[in-house]
């Protein structure tokens, strides 16, 4: 298939944006100073950055480009 390069800058800025959040997420699981309720917080505030930026490259970017 024959992609634009726009849609596959986009697909790599997603996908850079998830290893991101997977990262973040094992991070704050696997720390051990903080207690149960820290880390739901820090999990919750990733997650919501994280789906914030990809709605941002799904839904802003491509207007941008035309």
């Amino acid at each position: 298939m024959n992609f634009p390069l726009r849609v596959v800058l986009a697909l790599m800025v997603l996908v850079a944006i998830a290893v991101l959040g997977v990262w973040g997420l094992i991070s704050v699981v696997h720390a051990t100073s903080m207690t149960t309720t820290h880390r739901r917080m820090a999990a919750g505030g990733i997650i919501a950055l994280m789906a914030t930026l990809a709605a941002v490259v799904i839904f802003l970017w491509p207007a941008y480009w035309d």
